[in-house]
């Protein structure tokens, strides 16, 4: 084997090892419904996150799904499967939790729709939930844990919103790169 050939496997490997210990959330750019995946990219089998079937789209459309957070730094796979279960059954029962509302239900269609939709601000709120619970982020006073953010005015208001309780003091925050608009640089 050349050693450019095992530079390349190593390379992969540690890619692998990486991206395992990372959750990413992406949002729809029209409607703010929100994804979770344990990938890099959005693929078709996420959507059946949305399980409002009239909402959903029919397929991927990669320039639609913009990365908002990626959560990287947890010491197992196991961990970050498990946050992103956590989250991602918070998505699903999201759209029961509002159908069932009678408020929610007297509204007229066209005005509950953006409502059921817009998923950004309660995603991001359960993700702050759910970090400061997590035992191994708990047991390490979340240090190792780094949150990357598409912009830091989204940070700011998820952290400064009223009922939501400050992270964990060693959580890192940094800036997601992202390149032509939805390729993630450095998570």
């Amino acid at each position: 084997m050349s050693a450019a050939a095992v530079t390349g496997a190593a390379k992969t490997a540690a890619t692998t090892q990486s991206t395992k210990n990372t959750v990413y959330l992406f949002r729809h750019i029209q409607t703010s419904q929100v994804l979770v995946s344990l990938k890099s990219s959005v693929e078709k089998q996420s959507l059946k996150q949305i399980t409002d079937v009239t909402r959903r789209p029919a397929h991927v459309r990669p320039d639609h799904w913009h990365p908002l957070v990626a959560i990287q730094g947890f010491s197992r796979p196991q961990d970050a499967l498990s946050f992103h279960n956590s989250l991602r059954d918070h998505q699903l029962n999201l759209h029961a939790a509002k159908v069932a509302n009678p408020s929610h239900i007297a509204q007229p269609r066209r005005l509950r729709a953006p409502q059921e939709m817009n998923q950004v601000d309660s995603t991001l709120c359960k993700m702050v939930e759910l970090l400061n619970v997590q035992p191994q982020v708990v047991a390490n006073q979340g240090k190792g844990i780094q949150i990357l953010w598409e912009r830091d005015g989204v940070r700011k208001q998820i952290l400064e919103m009223e009922g939501v309780k400050p992270l964990l003091e060693g959580v890192e925050h940094g800036e997601l790169v992202v390149k032509r608009g939805r390729d993630i640089v450095n998570a």
